[in-house]
């Protein structure tokens, strides 16, 4: 029989429909794409072809010159950015309509410099040093005090809406929350307003005890199908602390981070014929990092 779920941090309902996984289903389609090389002169993420993106932002290397190879991990403006760090926050408004210039960050973080390397396939060192660049920039943008919320996420393949083949994941600081992520923030907090509980470590405690929801637990993580998937295989990754911001991480946590989302993107890699997805980062606003309402993880939506 369906039925009708609710997500207790955002109060939505979806539909639940066991049936519904019966159905052939694209993840065990059998892909035909012909695999990829590791190099490709066109791609402007491949090592030694730095020269195709603009200047670097920061980078993890062996040695040498900035916007060279050597390199391990890179981030770079993004050429087409939804934000720009040039303008003002003055708003302009004429009657009704409001308008302001669109500031902020739109970076990429190049995961790696093969072209052909999943992120499912990568050692827990080369994912460790993605998530340290995360924080990284996470901690150097939410200096510059126009910046209220900080996004991160990936799109893995075509279905998740990536352009670029090479392994990548982007970053966007931006002046406002938006409404539909506001939402999100505004329904934890009503919730710690009325049960003086972070709503994040109350589906922790109670996924904890509903084993077939469960993928994995180790010393920091849980990994587990939330009550209300969005989607068949929705997945998140919750530190068991309370941390609002996902500035907070430290090396020992992103160490076992970097352990634990391996192996969960390595089981869907698997299990779903690598699957397109999205993931996100989803973290507190800046001013907002060290109230108790919010909860910060990791959410996969596989495509």
């Amino acid at each position: 029989m369906p039925e009708l779920r609710q997500d207790p941090a955002t109060k939505q309902w979806v539909i639940y429909a066991r049936e519904r996984a019966k159905r052939p289903h694209d993840f065990i389609i059998q892909k035909t794409t012909p695999p990829l090389p590791p190099y490709k002169a066109d791609c402007p993420f491949c090592a030694g072809n730095e020269k195709m993106t603009p200047p670097e932002i920061m980078a993890y290397r062996k040695g040498g010159p900035a916007n060279g190879p050597g390199w391990w991990t890179r981030v770079i403006p993004n050429k087409f950015p939804a934000l720009s760090p040039e303008g003002s926050l003055s708003r302009q408004e004429e009657g009704l309509f409001r308008k302001m210039d669109g500031v902020g960050q739109h970076e990429v973080i190049i995961e790696t410099p093969q072209h052909n390397l999943s992120i499912a396939l990568m050692d827990d060192r080369q994912i460790e040093e993605i998530l340290l660049a995360y924080r990284e920039r996470y901690l150097a943008l939410r200096e510059d005090p126009r910046y209220k919320l900080i996004i991160i996420f990936k799109n893995h393949g075509s279905a998740a809406g990536t352009s670029i083949e090479h392994p990548h994941s982007q970053l966007v600081a931006m002046p406002i929350v938006p409404l539909t992520i506001r939402f999100r923030f505004e329904k934890a907090a009503g919730h710690f307003d009325d049960n003086g509980t972070c709503v994040y470590c109350d589906m922790l405690r109670e996924g904890l005890q509903v084993s077939p929801r469960v993928v994995m637990e180790t010393p920091r993580f849980v990994v587990f199908h939330p009550f209300a998937s969005r989607a068949p295989f929705e997945t998140w990754i919750i530190p068991k602390e309370h941390h609002a911001s996902f500035g907070t991480i430290s090396m020992e946590e992103a160490k076992e981070f970097a352990r634990v989302l391996k192996m969960t993107l390595l089981k869907m890699y698997k299990g779903l014929n690598n699957p397109d997805f999205n993931y996100i980062i989803q973290t507190a606003p800046i001013k907002d990092e060290h109230e108790d309402y919010f909860h910060w993880h990791l959410q996969i939506l596989p495509r």
